[in-house]
């Protein structure tokens, strides 16, 4: 080939290539190109435009040298697999307080030699937030759900595990009593029948946290009446249930949502509050489906107390439907919760 034909074919390559890097300073993401050995030949602007976050990369040095050494193995080893195996490959790093997720790729010559190496770099620090956050939802949720079973299996165990042993016994001595002729005491009857109901109406309370009734074929004021009457019953408590009339068809999520906003409130009340009344409200204004719950028991100093998993799981419900959620308590004051869900007819 003659020396100038030679040249402007160098030429013109160099051109395409200044053309292709002037369009990768545009890009808002880190690129970076290096030889097979990671010596940089090519940084775009966004590497450096932030220093916080980018280290201050200088064309002609080995990339190796900026990276922190627990990253610069890890770094390495994929970079060797992608020489070897041509394919792009992908690594998610932490730089300052930012996320990135990095795609290392080859770029084939004429010959389809590996020649470069690109690592093209996406901030996704947002991305990993809200999956730390989703992970540490499930978490509460799983953890939430263990003591659910814990809860249910004390309340088994201790107070219907007892009745049952004693009823038995009452059983046995009836039983005993009857087959040597011996006159049987009414009040021992009653004893053992009053046994039996108490054991009744707390299966039925563990039922209805199991297990609902189907809020998609009841009607949600009288799902939440027949859990208010459980609860009522095995716990002596007066709890006073006001449901507005013509509350508007709420969607399978809304209902469910207000059901365990419910069922976690009185759960709470009995557990921790002392209280001996209870007043559910239920209404619908202004767009919105309101409920609270209220109690006359010994409240607390809310910034003293962390909030449990339970009730940070309704709150995660309710703002995941655009909601609101408020406690409002006070030592010896009493506690109202309420919440608060914009309603979305069915289509």
């Amino acid at each position: 080939m003659p020396i100038k034909d030679h040249n402007h074919k160098n030429n013109h390559i160099n051109d395409n290539k200044n053309i292709a890097w002037r369009l990768l300073d545009t890009q808002v993401n880190e690129v970076i190109l290096t030889d097979l050995q990671g010596i940089i030949v090519f940084k775009n602007k966004a590497v450096n435009k932030n220093q916080e976050i980018s280290n201050d990369y200088i064309v002609g040095t080995s990339i190796w040298s900026y990276l922190p050494q627990i990253q610069k193995h890890r770094f390495q080893l994929v970079f060797n697999q992608v020489l070897s195996s041509g394919i792009t490959q992908i690594i998610k790093h932490k730089k300052g307080d930012h996320w990135f997720q990095t795609f290392i790729s080859p770029i084939a010559g004429n010959s389809n030699e590996i020649e470069d190496i690109v690592l093209f770099s996406y901030d996704i620090t947002q991305q990993a937030q809200t999956e730390e956050q989703l992970k540490k939802t499930i978490l509460e949720l799983a953890t939430a759900q263990e003591d659910e079973r814990h809860r249910i299996s004390r309340d088994l165990h201790d107070e219907i595990g007892q009745r049952m042993t004693a009823l038995l016994m009452q059983l046995r001595s009836l039983k005993e009593i009857i087959q040597n002729n011996g006159k049987v005491d009414i009040e021992e009857i009653n004893n053992a029948s009053q046994n039996l109901e108490i054991i009744i109406k707390h299966l039925r309370q563990i039922f209805f946290q199991l297990y609902p009734p189907s809020l998609s074929k009841v009607s949600l004021p009288k799902v939440l009446d027949a859990l208010c009457t459980s609860v009522e019953e095995a716990n002596r408590l007066t709890i006073d249930l006001s449901c507005q009339e013509g509350i508007p068809d709420l969607q399978e999520n809304q209902v469910t949502t207000i059901y365990r906003f419910v069922q976690e409130g009185l759960t709470n009340v009995v557990k921790h509050s002392k209280a001996t009344s209870v007043w559910v409200n239920l209404d619908y204004s202004d767009g919105d489906i309101n409920i609270s719950i209220e109690d006359n028991g010994i409240g607390f100093s809310l910034p003293d107390i962390q909030e449990g998993i339970g009730l940070r799981g309704i709150r995660e419900r309710f703002y995941l439907l655009d909601g609101s959620f408020e406690i409002d308590t006070a030592v010896s004051k009493g506690t109202r919760i309420s919440g608060s869900i914009p309603v979305k007819k069915n289509i």
